[in-house]
């Protein structure tokens, strides 16, 4: 178990008595169980020497305990588990004191979540009296936004909970829901949009919605019980009356429900109300209203569309036909300006206004906690304890036509503080976006205000979206600050609504032009988030890149995904031609992705169901390769679900860097800027606007949508990414997808690729109840592990794609070792008697040419249960004696199978058993085997473990088993595995199993003949001459399997190493199996505590070698053992030898 925790020293450096609090992100590492008195010492060193004295941290002169804190509780070292809560991936400890209190959440009378603008996100509780929001440090409410004044706009909770707003004599003016706001206080209502420069902000109600139900795993994780992302999206309902269906957060109706006010130009009324949608509980499966959309208000088609894309917030897909926007030479103008003028004067800001008595303002909600827990951290330059951010948020646009809606009908596109909340709940809308959802991976880059559609007024803050999946790769360009921050805005948004098992985010941010440490500290937060975590083999600890090493590795792995979808779809690499991007008809016809090619079906692609995956790329990547891969990827990555997100830091658009230089500075930063299918370009003088535009052939198309940017900071991103590390799916949506291809290990172990790593019956037994219940394998299950592939275990079903097998490979590639592991794992997936195993080794290991290491063969395997016969090439008698057993058995299987395959029979005879079951409740008997007769009882020595429906049920009573006294089924599968079938077919010069060589070889070609009807089949190795496949027990192998030659060298594969060829033309790769090697040491993991670097997380693990114990028991013994004990426990009857 691995869990990432933050240990903080509220003391600080005691040479500096100001100074700042001591933190350090550790890295924990323990078993399960582990109290935390074993890692209490580690923890407490961790955070470095320079901070305050033992005694004062809590560690008693002497060497007493470590005492820690999570927030104010104090933790007892042990009774407190690692991986329980608090002690979660993401936990903040505090060392020797309580850390400060979070948000008071008693006596709130409303919230006020700041929902757009540069500065969005944060949730501030209102416990009453008079709360100042402005830009300055000293504000209640501090905004980073430089068209907020300093102190700009008062609201006061009274008493009784009644919320006013006054303006403070600000520069901008405020607004209320767009009427002008004066200096005498005017009432705030819940649900009312407050603008102040280029942010939003919303009341809400105290309450919030409730969250999903949670389950700690003991591992450091918290299970999500309750999903939504999972299941496609339900119709919106049609009348006004409640739904049953599950929905977000919703407000209480009735009278106290806020009253939904017009939208309003200036402070005149428009001339008509918007329509009022249906009121009562309706509800949408995910969360998202469709009011808005064409259809979904009513008289929408008569009123017309608020925006092109037939209502839809604006988003990069709906450019419109003829320019609408501002000139391209860019002036820097705002999205109101460009909507409409407001009125409002210019004036100075006066004195602060009435005294509030002590202890009734308070200043506190998340984003202050999250400023206050960032501020015991590493800050970036020209940041520091002065930090004047306090609330910080992401996409601030709220709903489409939020100032109509009532609160019942949540968001499409919510906004940042909505995020945060959801994260810290954690709410019913996490991870809502699953692969069939509308808006899977559109993410809202800012707001803008757009007309009403029965032309009344403006709707306020209606989101600017852009959708991943229509655009291919999205390019982000402006200053460094408010870049990082619209990026974060852009990622929280995806890792919010896209669960870790439908999304994996993956950064490189390799540009040497920039200081590792400004580049590790800028993107420490993403680390936390789980979407992070590689889930499909990839050979690293998070998806991070910060050098060209980790960016190959990361490009590789990505192109090796795209390859294997270019594969499976029949698609071909291609080159990247800047033509083959159509751009989006948005005046009609169906949707068309941009980077689709004029070959593709029209959005085809937008059928991939995931996992998706979306690399954000930070400046240049790296070197000429990456720089290619890159492109490649962002050219066409989106066909397997691979979406770029391009940086480039550059100055903002504006009359003195206009778009198109904008534009071109982009590219030139970023090789892959050019390859984006849209691009948001940061504008204006102070960089709080951008300009979202369509990419052709050419570089940018028309003049784009303007837009207030949505941005968040630092610190609200890490408490959001620290809310959601501990958070994973539960079982049932987890590993729905197939596995990513990764690169083949040098060498594998089998039991660690059957699920076996500890070998038990009762996980034996499990395995074996389940192949009674397989319908489709009624005579027994004939699945054979090989080894490790690019996407997990590579496995043959025999009877089904069979129904025989040939290896071939020069000496020393493994031949011997991979017919141990096809042994070993056809025993682990059926009863003995079910299945039974013939051995035969075709070369005399005494010889001195031995088949396998230590001249053991296939000998070591008899210690199975499944094992009946061993043979080996060296006694004639012998020799002839088994290939007349071999015969006769061919023979008594056709007689009693008659004109039926072994399939149809057992499927008769399970039908028969089941209806005599039925007819009497003792079976009686006296069936005569070998009769030919298809239907033959249950009760007969045909069907001894088919005489009952299939049950899934453990028998873990040997005695309750006995009972039963039918005797084992006369027509279990048999699997003839044969070493160095050369060596019989072309026997040596005195050899001593030369004479009877032919007579065996005679009785194989039978079953390659006869066997796939008669349920045997055979596994043969043999050398790679080129003699063994053109023979008649060549030809009949449909499955090959062909070794190659070890290399020499300790980074060479280990032998084993091959390609898998089925008879539809597929190779697959693969590394075999071991299974005779001696079981690991199992020496003890000790807790072990080291710091975080994040730069390192791209890495692969350090793993310590494995060694094997030089005198313990073999994987093969262990299993066998285990089987041995299992069919004990199940009163398996045990075949028959044939000798």
């Amino acid at each position: 178990m691995q869990i990432r925790l933050t240990v903080v020293d509220p003391l600080g450096s005691p040479s500096e008595p100001r100074g700042r609090a001591a933190a350090c992100d550790v890295l924990v590492t323990a078993p399960a169980g582990t109290a935390l008195a074993a890692v209490a010492a580690g923890l407490a060193s961790a955070v470095g020497g320079e901070g305050a004295g033992q005694h004062e941290r809590g560690r008693e002169v002497g060497g007493g305990p470590v005492v820690l804190y999570a927030g104010a509780e104090r933790l007892d070292g042990q009774r407190c588990t690692l991986g329980e809560p608090p002690l979660t991936d993401g936990a903040v400890l505090s060392l020797g004191c309580p850390a400060e209190p979070g948000p008071d959440v008693d006596g709130v009378a409303a919230r006020l979540h700041v929902v757009a603008g540069p500065d969005a996100g944060g949730v501030h509780l209102l416990h009453g009296g008079r709360i100042d929001i402005g830009r300055s440090a000293d504000a209640d409410v501090p905004l980073d936004d430089p068209d907020v004044s300093r102190l700009h706009c008062a609201v006061t909770v009274t008493p009784e909970g009644r919320v006013s707003v006054a303006d403070l004599g600000s520069t901008n003016g405020t607004t209320l829901d767009g009427t002008q706001v004066g200096t005498r206080p005017v009432r705030f209502g819940q649900g009312a949009l407050l603008r102040v420069g280029e942010s939003a902000l919303r009341l809400a109600p105290p309450g919030g919605a409730d969250p999903v139900g949670t389950t700690p795993d003991g591992e450091g994780h918290v299970r999500v019980t309750t999903l939504t992302g999972t299941a496609t999206r339900p119709k919106p309902p049609t009348g006004t009356g409640p739904s049953s269906s599950p929905a977000g957060p919703t407000a209480p109706a009735g009278p106290s429900a806020p009253v939904v006010p017009r939208a309003r130009v200036g402070g005149a009324s428009g001339a008509g109300a918007l329509p009022v949608p249906p009121v009562g509980d309706t509800h949408h499966g995910f969360g998202s209203a469709e009011w808005g959309a064409a259809g979904g208000v009513p008289g929408g088609q008569e009123h017309g569309p608020v925006v092109p894309e037939q209502g839809r917030a604006p988003r990069i897909e709906s450019r419109p036909a003829r320019p609408s926007g501002p000139d391209t030479s860019g002036d820097g103008v705002t999205p109101r300006a460009a909507a409409g003028p407001e009125p409002g004067t210019r004036k100075g800001t006066p004195t602060r206004g009435t005294d509030v008595p002590p202890g009734v303002r308070k200043r506190s909600g998340f984003g202050a906690w999250a400023r206050r827990l960032t501020g015991a951290r590493d800050e970036l330059p020209g940041t520091g304890p002065g930090d004047p951010y306090d609330t910080e948020g992401d996409d601030g646009a709220t709903e489409f036509l939020a100032a109509s809606l009532p609160t019942q009908a949540p968001e499409s596109w919510p906004d940042p503080a909505t995020l945060l909340l959801t994260a810290l709940g954690p709410g019913p809308r996490l991870w809502e976006r699953g692969p069939g959802h509308p808006e899977t991976l559109t993410v809202r880059l800012g707001t803008a205000d757009r007309a009403a559609p029965d032309g009344s007024g403006l709707v306020p803050a209606v989101p600017v979206t852009a959708g991943l999946r229509e655009v291919g790769s999205l390019g982000l360009a402006g200053p460094r600050a408010r870049l990082a921050g619209l990026t974060r805005s852009v990622v929280a948004q995806l890792a919010a609504l896209h669960s870790p098992d439908a999304l994996d985010i993956v950064l490189i941010s390799a540009d040497r032009s920039r200081p590792v440490e400004e580049r590790s500290a800028e993107w420490s937060w993403l680390g936390w988030l789980p979407h992070l975590r590689p889930t499909h083999g990839q050979d690293c600890r998070l998806l991070l890149a910060y050098d060209r090493e980790q960016a190959t590795a990361r490009t590789d792995e990505l192109l090796r995904r795209l390859d294997d979808q270019l594969t499976e779809t029949g698609g071909a690499r291609g080159a990247y031609d800047k033509a083959d991007r159509v751009p989006v008809d948005a005046r009609g016809g169906a949707r068309r992705p941009s980077w689709a090619r004029d070959e593709d079906p029209t959005g085809a692609d937008l059928d991939f169901e995931g996992p998706f995956t979306v690399l954000v790329v930070d400046g240049d990547p790296g070197g000429a390769d990456v720089r290619e891969a890159v492109l490649r990827l962002t050219h066409e990555g989106a066909r397997a679900g691979i979406h770029v997100v391009c940086l480039a830091e550059t100055v903002s658009a504006s009359p003195a860097s206009p778009v198109t230089e904008t534009y071109e500075a982009a590219c030139e930063a970023s090789p892959a800027f050019r390859e984006c299918g849209a691009v948001a370009l940061l504008s204006g003088d102070v960089a709080t606007a951008l300009r979202l535009m369509r990419v052709g052939s050419d570089g940018p198309v028309g003049h784009g949508t303007v837009a207030a940017v949505d941005a968040v900071s630092l610190a609200w991103a890490e408490r959001f990414a620290r809310a959601l590390a501990p958070l994973r799916t539960d079982g049932a949506h987890a590993d729905r997808h197939a596995r990513v291809s990764a690169p083949l290990p040098q060498a594998a172990r089998l039991l660690d690729e059957l699920g076996l790593a500890r070998a038990t019956p009762a996980s034996l037994m499990a395995r074996w109840a389940d192949a009674a219940d397989d319908t489709e394998a009624l005579g027994g299950r004939g699945r054979a592990v090989l080894g490790a592939g690019p996407r997990g275990p590579v496995a043959v079903d025999l009877p089904t794609e069979g129904p025989h097998l040939l290896i071939e490979g020069p000496p020393g590639s493994g031949r011997t070792e991979l017919l141990r592991a096809i042994a070993a794992s056809l025993a682990a997936a059926e009863r003995p008697d079910r299945l039974g195993i013939v051995l035969m080794d075709g070369r005399d290991s005494s010889g001195g040419h031995g088949a396998g290491q230590g001249a053991e063969g296939l000998r070591v395997c008899t210690d199975l249960p499944h094992v009946t016969t061993h043979l080996t090439a060296n006694d004639p008698v012998r020799m002839r004696e088994f290939a007349q057993a071999l015969s006769a058995e061919l023979k008594r299987r056709a007689e009693l199978l008659g004109r039926l395959d072994f399939a149809e029979w057992h499927t008769r005879g399970e039908m028969s058993g089941r209806m005599v079951a039925q007819r009497t409740p003792k079976p009686s008997p006296g069936a005569k085997p070998g009769s030919g007769s298809p239907s033959v009882s249950p009760s007969s020595s045909g069907a001894a473990d088919l005489d009952a429906p299939p049950s899934s049920t453990l028998r873990l009573r040997p005695a309750a088993a006995r009972e039963r006294t039918e005797p084992g089924p006369p027509l279990a599968r048999l699997f003839v595995i044969i070493d160095d079938l050369d060596a019989l077919l072309s026997p040596a010069l005195g050899s001593p199993g030369r004479p009877a060589a032919g007579s065996v070889v005679r009785a194989l070609e039978a079953v390659a003949r006869e066997g796939d009807r008669l349920g045997v089949h055979l596994v043969a190795a043999a050398a790679d001459d080129g003699r063994t496949a053109t023979t008649e027990l060549g030809r009949a192998a449909s499955l090959r399997i062909s070794l190659d030659p070890v290399s020499p060298g300790a980074d060479e594969p280990a032998p084993g190493r091959g390609r898998l060829s089925t008879p539809d033309g597929r190779l697959t790769p693969f590394q075999a199996g071991r299974v005779t090697g001696r079981i690991p040491r199992t020496a003890t993991l000790r807790p072990t505590v080291v710091p975080l670097e994040w730069h390192r997380m791209g890495d692969p693990p350090a793993r310590r070698p494995v060694r094997e114990l030089g005198n313990g028991p073999t994987d093969l013994a262990l299993l066998a053992s285990a089987l041995e004990r299992a069919a004990k426990s199940v009163a398996a009857v045990e075949m028959p030898s044939l000798l």
